[in-house]
């Protein structure tokens, strides 16, 4: 059998096997107050089940007990997926302060796919619900193979828009790695105009959310896009998820671009 053919054959069987051992996140959660969180995660694995465990963290990078509906407060819980299945999980709260953090996933016996949203209850709106979702991400090159395929320059780019009047964009980072990170952020206009660059340290497992308007004020009223550089070193890149809400309170998930 050539080479060639070989080494495809083991490439595949790695790649394979890495469906059955996955780590992913969701870059937010929130609970409590006027806010909701549904996961929604489906094996697609048709003749195995999935054993799958969400483990919570907060702001600070601490583990967080979080309100399971129907099981307890934990800060990671595991549970199964029949084979070719799903599993809703909701973090629910009475509490009227809310809060926020964000999720790991690792999985066996997957593939694993799946999705976070966000319920909030419209403030003085009869009763309206607003919704947005949160994509299951994955580190870069290692969604479908065990070996990755690092890049030189690793970023994450997010769309954002703040027109005046319309829209305010909101971002949530957390480090997923167990080293200190620190990510550079470069906001520009449509242009490629810089508008505000900064440096995000984020330790171990820490999250940081923020409206764009409030931490850099020059970006009211412009759009345009971040870049969110990774680690060159170990080619990491963080969690990230984008919210757009409008002038009525509505929300609209921004999902990342990963390059």
């Amino acid at each position: 059998m050539p080479k060639f053919i070989l080494r495809f054959l083991a490439l595949s069987i790695l790649c394979a096997g890495a469906a059955f051992g996955q780590q992913g996140s969701f870059g937010q959660i929130a609970y409590g107050g006027s806010w909701q969180t549904t996961f929604t995660l489906i094996n697609l694995n048709p003749t195995s089940a999935a054993t799958v465990t969400l483990s919570f963290f907060g702001d600070g990078g601490s583990p967080l007990n979080a309100p399971v509906q129907g099981f307890g407060v934990t800060s990671a819980y595991t549970f199964a997926i029949p084979a070719g299945g799903a599993q809703n999980v909701v973090l629910a709260s009475s509490d009227p302060a809310t809060t926020q953090g964000w999720a790991s996933m690792s999985a066996s016996n997957g593939p694993v796919r799946g999705q976070g949203s966000f319920r909030f209850v419209v403030p003085n709106g009869n009763g309206a619900i607003s919704e947005a979702v949160v994509p299951l991400t994955f580190p870069p090159g290692t969604t479908l193979c065990l070996i990755p395929f690092p890049q030189s320059n690793p970023m994450v780019l997010v769309p954002f828009d703040n027109t005046n009047g319309q829209y305010v964009t909101s971002l949530a980072v957390a480090n997923i790695t167990g080293s200190p990170q620190s990510y550079v952020m470069e906001f520009v206009d449509q242009a490629n105009n810089t508008l505000a660059a900064d440096t995000l340290g984020l330790n171990p497992k820490q999250h940081r959310a923020f409206v764009t308007t409030a931490a850099y004020p020059t970006l009211g009223g412009k759009k345009g896009f971040i870049r969110i550089h990774g680690n060159t070193t170990d080619f990491s890149v963080p969690t990230v998820l984008g919210l757009l809400s409008n002038s009525t309170n509505a929300i609209t998930t921004i999902v990342p671009i990963t390059q």
